[in-house]
């Protein structure tokens, strides 16, 4: 009755251990020696369970085995207990972090000379076939115990002096199993047939399974993936904002050189020459500003509504084949662009005519040399500014004409609303129905020197469902309270900014009440908003009112008032702000908004 006990126990141990194998191998890990020999342990225990088993068919048929075989059987099966105490002293070593390679060494070979020692000591078996009593006894089997007391012994002091080194965690499946091998010790000296080692050491690959650093490679991927895809938009940000920053510095020592010449001169025709250059410096300054990095004036409620997604990157590229077949074999084309460009909404079949009707026209006054197009954006929440640079090395145009062209706007005419259905139309009706979209167009030559268009065009960003597993567990990874800081306020924000650090709470901090608003409305969650009352451009309570016309907003805005404000701090209540917060009191009031909300 016992063996049947016993049988099934070792049976469920087998198919438990395999089952762990399975969900290990299930999914790629990363590959190190913590792992490495978690699996040794996961196999060395399969081995020793099916040893056992293999003992228990031996001890039944004494009588019909070779002695040589159940000899053979019964001490291979003493050795495994050497074997997994060996490993359980690698892995130690091995978590330590001392990369003691020699020290992994040694523990192999001493264990390794000990294991082939207990093929050379008798052993001896036990049947009592009357009360299904089965067990080996001898010489092999007291040594085995001494070398398993003194392995124990190791692991402990080992465990003790490891302790500060290594996690808790870690340590908790070894300690575990060093109190249950001691009892099962205990039980199996005073009952020699009852066979627990192999059952503690099936449950210690449990419990380790759990504490083992185990890396899931598919995580890890997509978090590198999302890592390259960052750095790359950084490149490219940080890239263009420098080219900008070049666009902006040329027109301006341009415009202090030429005032200054024109202070000392006398010619009338050349002053007003002078003048007109002047003032073409200034509208492209303006235009680099105002247009290109302004991004406060990013807002998806200004873009008109054209439901047609395309992927931006495709058109550049189609654009790209249909020119080169328009080009002169004397000049070349070059399309640069982002390595990561949104899809977006937007009236692409405009986009794509305009462009195409901007190259076409570069390729008309081009005959040597080339032809450039740079692709850029400025992307914020749900919208994207998207910058085109069109270059060419042709004859270039005068200041007259290029305030001609900059100067048409208005509606379109007849003829020209005829001349759309066209794959290209002239520059003046491209900036005029640039304009019509929202768009801004600007223009840089000099004759002789090629021309350089630059437009700028709102687009929104079209979101697909996001299904990567950061962003699918975002809610269940993250669980520290969000606080959305807007303050202009520089003295005041690193305080804060330390209070919410030191409580746990996870911060965002925006110059401007436009870009909170935005915020919101791109779909991120906080626990509560502080927003300071007064502020350029847009001031606390007209920061309020824009969050409270966005749909399903119920988020508490905390206005935070200066000391000479305290007296009407009860009207900002009666305004709408779920609260107020007092600035020359901050490390109290900080306290209180954290602990209310």
């Amino acid at each position: 009755m016992e063996m049947n006990k016993f049988t099934l126990l070792t049976i469920f141990s087998v198919i438990y251990i395999v089952a762990l194998i399975i969900i290990y191998y299930s999914k790629e890990r990363i590959r190190t020696k913590e792992t490495t020999i978690y699996k040794t342990i996961l196999f060395t225990n399969l081995f020793g369970l099916v040893c056992q088993s293999l003992c228990r068919v031996v001890s039944s048929n004494y009588d019909k085995i070779d002695p040589l075989f159940s000899n053979f059987v019964l001490k291979t099966f003493l050795v495994y207990f050497l074997i997994f105490g060996a490993i359980l002293l690698i892995y130690i070593v091995a978590i330590s972090g001392n990369n003691n390679e020699k020290s992994i060494q040694r523990i192999a070979i001493i264990y390794g000379i000990l294991g082939i020692a207990v093929y050379f000591l008798p052993v001896s078996l036990h049947i009592d076939l009357e009360n299904d009593i089965m067990y080996s006894y001898g010489m092999a089997v007291n040594y085995s115990y001494i070398v398993g007391g003194l392995t124990s012994i190791i692991l402990v002091v080992m465990l003790v002096l490891e302790m500060k080194k290594v996690s808790k965690k870690k340590l908790l499946p070894l300690l575990l199993y060093l109190i249950f091998s001691g009892v099962a010790i205990i039980i199996q000296r005073l009952n020699p047939d009852f066979m627990l080692i192999c059952y503690v050491e099936t449950f210690l690959c449990f419990v380790m399974y759990f504490t083992i650093e185990n890396p899931d490679i598919r995580m890890l991927n997509e978090m590198y993936k999302n890592k390259e895809l960052m750095e790359q938009g950084y490149e490219d940000r940080y890239n263009f904002l420098f080219e900008m920053t070049q666009e902006a510095r040329g027109p301006l020592v341009n415009i202090n050189g030429l005032s200054n010449t024109l202070r000392m001169e006398d010619n009338p025709k050349k002053i007003k020459d002078g003048l007109l250059t002047l003032n073409n410096m200034v509208r492209q300054l303006d235009f680099s500003i105002n247009n290109i990095l302004n991004i406060s004036s990013l807002d998806v409620q200004k873009i008109k509504v054209v439901d047609n997604k395309y992927d931006l990157a495709k058109l550049c590229y189609d654009l790209e084949v249909r020119v080169k077949q328009e080009i002169k074999p004397t000049v070349t084309f070059n399309l640069t662009m982002p390595k990561q460009l949104p899809v977006l909404y937007g009236d692409y079949m405009k986009i794509r005519q305009i462009l195409y009707s901007l190259l076409i026209n570069a390729c008309k006054n081009t005959e040597n040399g080339s032809i450039n197009m740079k692709v850029n954006l400025i992307e914020k929440y749900d919208v994207a500014r998207l910058i085109f640079n069109i270059s060419d090395t042709g004859m270039g145009m005068s200041i007259e004409k290029i305030n001609d062209i900059l100067s048409s706007t208005g509606s379109l005419e007849q003829s020209e609303i005829d001349n759309l259905e066209k794959k290209e139309f002239n520059v003046k009706v491209c900036q005029k129905v640039v304009k019509i979209m929202g768009g801004n167009l600007m223009i840089k030559s000099n004759i002789g020197e090629g021309t350089e268009v630059i437009l700028t065009i709102d687009q929104r960003v079209y979101h697909e469902k996001d299904n990567s597993l950061l962003n699918k567990y975002e809610n269940t990874i993250s669980n520290y309270r969000k606080v959305l800081i807007v303050s202009q306020n520089k003295d005041k924000l690193p305080i804060i900014k330390k209070k919410l650090t030191d409580n746990h709470i996870t911060y965002s901090n925006l110059y401007y009440g436009a870009d909170a608003i935005d915020r919101i409305k791109s779909g991120k969650k906080f626990d509560f908003i502080l927003v300071d009352d007064e502020m350029k451009e847009m001031t606390g309570f007209m920061t309020l009112k824009g969050m409270n016309e966005i749909e399903d907003f119920n988020v508490p805005v905390i206005v935070m008032l200066k000391e000479d404000k305290d007296h009407i701090k009860d009207r900002y209540l009666e305004d709408g702000f779920s609260d107020y917060l007092l600035l020359d009191n901050l490390d109290s009031e900080l306290d209180r908004i954290i602990d209310k909300y």
